[in-house]
């Protein structure tokens, strides 16, 4: 908000005092000679006492008087050179100037007045002129006064720029909110704000925008479920049809197609699974939330997949004290499944498993292994669905890259983040980062 509010404020001051100056501007140029006009006829009774205390009076007593006049008087009074004044003023009126008539210069409000033409005033008189201009105010009290009026000023500029600010900020906050919560997943969102506001119209863009993308999300995930539970049908069919086969056939050489056939359909029957998963998990908006002590789930998961694991070296540091959390324990527990899963594949030997507590209160899960690892340019893609990588982790790796997509979708939903970079073990080090809740 203060950045939008400085903004303005700078903005319309830079504004008010450029048109302040070019409107002064423009004045003095076409209005030139009748604001001179005007400024002459408005001094005309102190330059006529100043004419009759000064015109009459000659050498010595003419310096006295001008000098009595400067202490006096209430404009400040000075005798500059002709030639200086000629600079001074405008070219119109320079011969007035020499004409001993009174000139006026709008900008500076000052006039000038030409001594004498003749040097009959004074030695050097004919080059001199005086010069009347406003005195510098040095009045505390006036001074103070005109403190307090730019004060009323600057307040009241203020107050129009921060309530103008107020409101866009609110309403810009708005739209920031609705953003944020449908790049989060929540595709109902939608911006609200009222229909006199400036940003009206980018709200409605917005709106419409997100129907049609809720409208393709929506229909991608119908049709992703849809076809995977139709799939269900004829997978099941042929695996009753390919038992019933392998039971008539007692030719052994067919027993090697008889196995690559049911590995072949229990691969598409696990395919379909982790489709229906993923496709739960993103129509997923509201978690069955309760405590979970993450020390003891990830025992429970290790027990899981025991048969998994049971040719690699696990060491942990799983401290129970400090890793109480609120979540969904199924949806976690699939995360964490699925990269030990993720690990067991790919480490060589050794599987590390540790939880710490995080600056937000909550806690951070670290799973590595001393596999291949995952190439930098490649962190950031390993999370897209069906995203699988050119060497090591092929399909004789098994697997869909599915596992990974799901983990963070999992993941995302608990508001938490989620990242793999290089373990000191030299493989892969996936890290899950989750608030307390």
């Amino acid at each position: 908000m203060w950045r939008i509010y400085l903004r303005i404020f700078i903005l319309i001051s830079v504004v008010t005092i450029s048109l302040t100056q070019v409107l002064s501007y423009m004045t003095n140029q076409f209005y030139a000679e009748q604001l001179e006009q005007f400024a002459v006829k408005d001094a005309d009774a102190q330059i006529f006492l100043v004419e009759q205390y000064l015109d009459h009076a000659r050498g010595q007593l003419w310096l006295d008087r001008f000098k009595t006049l400067q202490q006096k008087a209430n404009h400040s009074y000075d005798l500059i050179t002709l030639d200086r004044t000629i600079a001074m003023i405008a070219p119109h009126n320079r011969q007035r100037l020499l004409e001993r008539k009174v000139v006026v210069d709008i900008q500076s409000n000052a006039y000038f007045r030409r001594v004498d033409a003749d040097n009959s005033t004074f030695p050097g008189s004919a080059n001199q002129v005086i010069y009347a201009s406003d005195k510098e105010d040095n009045d505390p009290l006036i001074t103070r006064i005109k403190r307090f009026q730019y004060t009323i000023i600057f307040l009241l500029l203020l107050i129009p720029c921060g309530i103008w600010s107020y409101l866009h900020w609110r309403e810009l906050q708005s739209l920031s909110k609705t953003a944020n919560d449908f790049g989060s997943g929540l595709l109902s969102s939608r911006a609200k704000v009222r229909k006199s506001a400036s940003v009206y119209p980018l709200a409605q863009c917005m709106n419409l925008m997100a129907e049609k993308i809720q409208r393709l999300i929506d229909s991608q995930r119908e049709l992703l479920h849809s076809v995977s539970h139709e799939l269900r049908t004829p997978i099941a069919r042929l695996e009753f049809g390919l038992a019933l086969l392998k039971n008539d056939a007692k030719n052994k050489q067919l027993e090697p197609r008889f196995i690559s056939m049911e590995n072949d359909l229990h691969e598409l029957n696990d395919l379909v699974s982790e489709l229906l998963s993923l496709a739960k998990i993103e129509q997923q908006h509201a978690l069955p939330m309760q405590s979970i002590n993450m020390a003891e789930t990830l025992h429970l998961i290790l027990n899981s997949l025991d048969h998994v694991l049971q040719n690699k070296e696990i060491s942990h540091a799983l401290h129970s004290q400090t890793n109480t959390i609120l979540g969904d324990p199924k949806l976690l527990g699939r995360a964490l499944s699925n990269l030990l899963r993720n690990a067991a594949k790919y480490a060589n030997q050794h599987i590390k498993i540790s939880t710490m507590s995080n600056r937000s209160g909550g806690i951070d899960i670290t799973i590595e292994d001393d596999g291949p690892g995952v190439p930098e340019n490649e962190r950031e893609h390993i999370f897209e669905p069906f995203y699988r990588l050119d060497r090591s982790r092929d399909r004789a790796s098994g697997g869909f890259g599915l596992g990974l997509a799901i983990a963070k979708k999992a993941v995302t939903l608990h508001q938490g983040k989620i990242w793999v970079d290089q373990s000191t073990l030299g493989g892969a080090r996936f890290t899950i980062s989750l608030a307390r809740g």
